[in-house]
């Protein structure tokens, strides 16, 4: 028998707790299947736990039909423009599943490509995960529509542009 249990998103953490203890009493015939794609609304969530600086690169990734470009991105906005971005996400999608936002086993947001060689070197840019173009682009919008956050480019600079 298969049964389904829908819950509010977010579940309170009472009632993820009791669940779990729930399939753990019934052991390894039981299995739970999260609701762990990314909606418009936990997009804004997400982008309301980080910077500037990363909506910035969400929007290079969103305007490279999923790519930022990690020199173009450096050259806009300086050097160290990539140092951050991306923790700050994953610092973010890490206490949105602790506050119950969303699962645990949610896809990041951003994959960094890998270097040509051995070692540390930077990035050369960041892929947004399949499907997230139109999720992250409406979130932007209607946080940019209630005045959550300044225009496109704007990256909380006092110069309101780059970096010197």
């Amino acid at each position: 028998m298969k049964i389904t249990i829908e819950v509010p998103d977010p579940p309170t953490p009472e009632l993820v707790a009791a669940l779990a203890d729930l399939m753990a009493r019934i052991g390894p015939d039981a299995s739970v299947a999260t609701d762990d794609e990314w909606t418009v609304d936990r997009a804004v969530k997400l982008l309301r736990d980080t910077n500037a600086r990363t909506t910035l690169l969400l929007e290079a990734a969103i305007e490279g039909d999923g790519f930022a470009d990690g020199q173009a991105f450096r050259e806009k906005y300086g050097d160290n423009a990539l140092r951050g971005p991306s923790q700050s996400i994953t610092k973010a999608i890490k206490r949105g599943a602790e506050q119950g936002h969303w699962s645990a086993s949610i896809a990041q947001v951003l994959k960094p490509t890998t270097p040509d060689k051995e070692g540390w070197s930077k990035t050369g840019g960041y892929y947004l995960a399949e499907g997230l173009i139109p999720v992250f682009r409406e979130a932007i919008r209607r946080m940019r529509a209630t005045g959550v956050l300044g225009p496109p480019g704007y990256d909380g600079l006092t110069d309101g542009g780059a970096e010197s």
